[in-house]
């Protein structure tokens, strides 16, 4: 049985990784903490998830580390190197002789070096969704990718409001989640968030990008078949992530990936670009059952153990 640690267990993405916990058999969660209080044994822990800030995160990592447990960094501290990091999050790192061997947490892409570090950096929600269905088209595709994507209000808050209220924010190239995109999708994006305050989870991310010069050649269905089969070649079984077609029976939604650790791609080719939209739960695959996943791959056991009975599959 694993010791696990949680800093910032009150917070959103904190219960909801105690809430997958829960389900698994092979860890028990041994020290809490939050800004009102601490309960437990840290020195016990094997490894320890920061459900916290940019600032409580580079304070508490290095603890951790020195105390010899394995650390998984929910929050963007970690993710970029010092330049990108202290540029868009607009903080001066103050963990840097950690920063350059931590492991961007996105199994798909590199298990083998997250089963060997100490320290993860778990990715943000929306690049989860974006890096995942645009990553594997490299050459297929090619200039700047349009991105607008849709969150529930957990992303920020507990609560939904009752009357809907859309909020578009820092919109164009501002947001913050930017430079991971283009890091770990290698397209350099425009993005455009829009909480959905009367929502409570689900990211429905819609991507844009031009189609590569010999696609155009071919035919709207053939160029679809080709992008469809060329994301389904780059994933295993276990990386959840699956093709889905709408039809007269049933479009497929935020609804289809909330409380699950899936992600559905669906894709379109019209005029010469390719159309791309994204779903995944933005508690759980964007943040809590990835953490998770990147537990289970530290401590040697199987990636989705314990997530299958937490969610829906």
């Amino acid at each position: 049985m694993y010791k696990i640690g949680i800093f910032g267990d009150t917070g959103m993405v904190g219960q909801e990784i105690e809430k997958v916990l829960k389900n698994h058999d092979q860890v028990e969660i041994d020290f809490r903490k939050n800004s009102r209080r601490e309960a437990g044994n840290l020195n016990a822990c094997d490894l320890v998830f920061l459900a916290t800030k940019d600032p409580e995160s580079m304070a508490y990592a290095p603890v951790a580390c020195d105390l010899g447990k394995k650390v998984i960094d929910m929050s963007g501290a970690f993710r970029l190197p010092q330049a990108e990091f202290e540029k868009w999050y607009e903080l001066s790192h103050q963990a840097l002789e950690l920063l350059g061997e931590a492991v961007y947490g996105m199994s798909a892409l590199l298990r083998d070096q997250i089963a060997e570090a100490r320290l993860v950096g778990n990715p943000g929600c929306y690049p989860t969704s974006v890096i995942l269905a645009l990553s594997p088209l490299k050459g297929l595709v090619e200039g700047h990718a349009t991105i607008v994507a849709t969150t529930g209000n957990s992303g920020a808050r507990r609560e939904i409001e009752d009357e809907p209220n859309e909020i578009t924010y820092n919109y164009g190239r501002k947001h913050k989640h930017v430079p991971e995109m283009e890091r770990y999708s290698g397209f350099n994006v425009d993005f455009t968030p829009i909480v959905l305050r009367s929502v409570f989870r689900g990211i429905n991310a819609n991507i844009k990008v031009e189609l590569a010069e010999p696609l155009k050649n071919l035919t709207e269905a053939e160029v679809v078949e080709k992008l469809s089969q060329t994301i389904k070649a780059a994933y295993q079984p276990e990386d959840l992530v699956s093709l889905v077609e709408d039809t007269a029976d049933k479009q497929w939604g935020t609804r289809d990936v909330a409380d699950t650790h899936k992600l559905l791609i669906k894709v379109r080719v019209d005029e010469g670009f390719a159309y791309i939209c994204s779903l995944i739960d933005n508690l759980g695959k964007g943040a809590a059952s990835q953490a998770v996943e990147n537990m289970n791959i530290m401590l040697g056991l199987p990636r989705l153990y314990g997530i299958d009975a937490a969610y829906r599959t």
